[in-house]
């Protein structure tokens, strides 16, 4: 073999072992970049989990307050408290329950709630809070109006509360005035928003996100409606109040019965 055939030899054989070297190093580098990129996903992804879990957590805790939506900052509400839950045992029917809270978002009740059929009570019906509360545990909302909210938005609230659904109920508080200028209430259990005026609006959109609530909330802090979904209660008052016996005997209703005043309505 020639000189220059040895050496023709000895350059490709060169030019091919640099160019499994350029292979190695563009392996190297993909496989290292594709490896760099794959951790950073995965460290990305840890950190969203983190992330996501503490403000889940944070959501979830009591005292929390989700921020208030554009239509409750227009009628003065506040946004939506996550409260405590202080109890949730039957009480006799003449035995009152001092609730922590004015107006109050759990606690214990009286053993019957009070009916599906009637969506709103008078200022002067005399309607007992503990049996409200019962409602709020089978997963109703209720919206409290005290003494101080004016005569236009208690009828303001008498239409709106005709249209929210039948898991709703309008009832008067009438132990003491609510704080500030905000004097209708809207609960379900353990959730408050205050709210400066009734607005349709924010009724329905608080009916929509916390009538009978998922019983997921049972594994945190404040447990949430542990009877969601039941109905209410049995049909012996009006929209004015508890029925007389002797006066509903008297007027031909079966005593105990009730008067449906005000048909239900589709949710």
């Amino acid at each position: 073999m020639g000189k220059k055939s040895v050496a023709r030899n000895a350059r490709l054989e060169e030019l091919r072992r640099e160019q499994k070297r350029k292979e190695r190093r563009r392996a190297l580098l993909i496989y290292g970049t594709s490896g760099f990129v794959a951790l950073a996903l995965l460290a990305g992804i840890i950190v969203y989990s983190v992330f996501d879990n503490r403000s889940k957590n944070k959501e979830r805790s009591v005292g929390y307050v989700a921020a208030a939506s554009p239509a409750a900052v227009t009628a003065n509400c506040t946004g939506i408290r996550n409260d405590q839950s202080y109890g949730n045992q039957h009480v006799g029917a003449t035995d009152t329950v001092e609730y922590k809270d004015s107006p109050p978002s759990s606690g214990n009740h009286e053993s019957d709630p009070l009916p599906d059929a009637i969506r709103f009570y008078n200022p002067d019906s005399g309607i007992r809070a503990e049996r409200a509360v019962h409602n709020l545990e089978h997963g109703f909302v209720v919206g409290w109006y005290d003494a101080k909210l004016p005569a236009d938005q208690v009828e303001k609230l008498r239409t709106v509360a005709a249209d929210a659904g039948n898991r709703f109920i309008a009832v008067p508080w009438t132990r003491n005035d609510f704080a500030g200028d905000q004097h209708f209430v809207l609960t379900g259990w353990d959730r408050t928003q205050r709210c400066g005026t009734v607005s349709a609006d924010v009724v329905k959109e608080f009916v929509k996100k916390w009538a009978n609530p998922p019983l997921d909330g049972v594994t945190w802090d404040s447990p949430t409606a542990a009877e969601s979904g039941a109905a209410g209660g049995t049909l012996n008052v009006t929209e004015d109040g508890p029925i007389d016996p002797a006066a509903a005997a008297a007027g031909g209703v079966v005593p105990g019965a009730g008067t449906m005043t005000q048909a239900p309505t589709a949710p």
